[in-house]
């Protein structure tokens, strides 16, 4: 495959990652801002209901096992990529439904139908979670379908950069289709609006996903088959054996406590970004929505600075220390500027910040391909994205949730003590993360894990 046609490649499969993107800023964007912020919902059942996606992330492991063993027409993934694509948005405009009806029971003012709406609301994204699994998942397994050793770093690097982009578009799109209804103060234009978005959006991002992926996959040959079926059975590894391998290895142990923190940390802002500058900044839904391309284009840069001139100096680990002191510091310059009221301080601390999480991400990304075993790569990358699904989940759930502890102390979860607080809470988790990757050894790594994954190998396949 030549340059020209590989990179056209990445780029098209690029576009799946991109609807990704654009849908995390429709539901943990605009969904939550509306929520916590024009119909007043509890902040702590709002991150609960967005949250519960992440928890159903222990199923990657048997949606990718799955479509390993799919035989339909010829092809593994595409089914279950395209076919999961379609659960997802449907389940997108279910949820945004879903939003509205729970609006509509916090403008009555009765708690009770409030709570257990909400709780519906969980329950919606929790099948949205498994729709994204099922579909992202396999799309990972297509990833290394398509490409050999030499051409996977660079088509993983152009696809991850792709999520970025549809963060990045995907927040200055779905805030322009809002249009005129984010400059009125009626709640009734407002809602006409999203009604009309998530209408359109599932359906544009479904179509997407189809032109990103329909006839990439090359089709198994009759003759194939059976010798691919047995070769994945070789190369299987349970949770169980994972966790044996995990308890066997303090530097894997290490790393997986590590990362989950420095995830946790990097998305606490996720669920109180948009109704900080809304409660705080007088910022209209559309403008809020734009914070994440302000966040996002830092972090593109971030990342892109790193890989090809702050990595190859520093290492791995200290450019992860040098990302966790940068990002901490420009989170406590937001809180600063929320003191001062200044939209164009806090427009700067947020890219800012975006520019040392993108030095953090990378770093980690770095340390997650050094921790990883060529024998059972696919089982380890699996065993990190865990963490991060996992850890991310918790901190959108944790996010909502301390903005609703330190609301009770300040009188108003829309105070500006009150999202400081979870500010300040991050502030220290980046920290503090930073610090402990210092400590990653992947030459430890390398020579306990090989003994572990050998002796649990064996005792599975015996």
């Amino acid at each position: 495959m030549g340059s020209a046609r590989f990179i056209l490649l990445a780029l098209r499969l690029g576009l799946f990652q991109a609807c990704l993107g654009a849908l995390s800023v429709l539901t943990l964007g605009i969904f939550n801002r509306l929520l916590i912020d024009e119909f007043e919902v509890p902040a702590a059942l709002t991150a609960l209901a967005l949250g519960s996606q992440q928890l159903v992330a222990f199923s990657r492991v048997w949606f990718g096992q799955q479509s390993d063993r799919c035989r339909w027409r010829g092809l593994r993934r595409t089914p279950f990529i395209v076919g999961g694509a379609a659960m997802f948005c449907t389940l997108t405009w279910i949820a945004g439904n879903t939003v509205l009806w729970l609006a509509e029971a916090s403008q009555a003012g009765s708690q009770a139908d409030v709570i257990w709406r909400g709780l519906i609301l969980a329950l919606v994204f929790m099948f949205y979670g498994l729709a994204i699994a099922a579909s992202s998942t396999p799309f990972a397994a297509l990833l290394v379908d398509v490409s050999t050793d030499k051409q996977r770093p660079g088509l993983v690097s152009i696809v991850w950069s792709m999520l970025m982009v549809g963060i990045v578009a995907g927040a200055i799109l779905l805030s322009s289709f809002l249009g005129s209804s984010c400059a009125t103060a009626e709640l009734s234009d407002l809602i006409s609006g999203v009604e009309r978005l998530i209408t359109v959006a599932p359906l544009t991002i479904f179509t997407i996903v189809v032109v990103a992926i329909a006839g990439v996959e090359p089709r198994l040959k009759p003759g194939q088959e059976k010798d691919q079926s047995r070769q994945a059975a070789n190369q299987e590894i349970s949770l169980r054996g994972a966790w044996t391998v995990l308890k066997q290895s303090p530097q894997v142990g290490y790393f997986f406590a590590v990362l989950s923190l420095f995830t946790f940390a990097l998305f606490l802002q996720e669920a109180v970004l948009e109704p900080y500058g809304g409660a705080v900044f007088a910022m209209d839904v559309c403008t809020s929505t734009q914070l994440n391309a302000v966040w996002g284009v830092g972090t593109l840069l971030g990342i892109a600075a790193t890989g090809f001139v702050i990595t190859p100096r520093l290492g791995p680990q200290r450019t992860a220390l040098a990302g966790g002191v940068l990002s901490a510091l420009f989170v406590l310059l937001m809180v600063l500027a929320g003191f001062m009221v200044s939209t164009p301080l806090f427009r700067t601390a947020l890219f800012l910040f975006g520019v040392g999480a993108g030095i953090s991400t990378n770093a980690s990304l770095t340390l997650m391909l050094g921790l990883t075993s060529p024998l059972m790569a696919g089982t380890f990358i699996g065993v990190w994205g865990l963490a991060q699904a996992y850890a991310r989940g918790l901190a959108t759930i944790s996010g909502g949730a301390l903005l609703s502890v330190f609301g009770e102390f300040t009188g108003s979860q829309n105070s500006y003590e009150a999202y400081a607080g979870v500010f300040i809470v991050q502030a220290f988790g980046l920290l503090a993360a930073g610090l402990m990757l210092l400590r990653v050894n992947t030459e430890l790594f390398q020579s306990k894990v090989e003994q572990a994954l050998s002796s649990v190998l064996v005792s599975e396949l015996e």
